[in-house]
């Protein structure tokens, strides 16, 4: 499942605190720690940020299905003749 993002003085992120537990528990023991961004808000530090594009990427990472083609059907060239 996709969590959605906030927006923050433009800055598209999600907060690893808000995500579903399977996320949250593989994001703390698969994601790199340096792209673990700090907001501050007028009220609060937010330490727990990712930018939603990297999410994206490592949602579509760790969602990839690895097709494999074990014998593949060729088929011969044919020849046209014009006229």
């Amino acid at each position: 499942m996709r969590a959605t993002s906030e927006v923050y003085k433009g800055i598209e992120f999600v907060r690893i605190s808000s995500l579903p537990e399977d996320q949250k528990s593989a994001i703390w023991s698969s994601f790199d720690r340096e792209k673990i961004i700090k907001i501050l808000k007028v009220d609060a530090l937010m330490n727990d940020c990712i930018l939603y594009r990297d999410y994206l990427d490592w949602l579509g990472h760790g969602r990839a299905k690895v097709i494999e083609v074990k014998n593949p059907i060729e088929e011969e060239p044919v020849l046209l003749r014009t006229a």
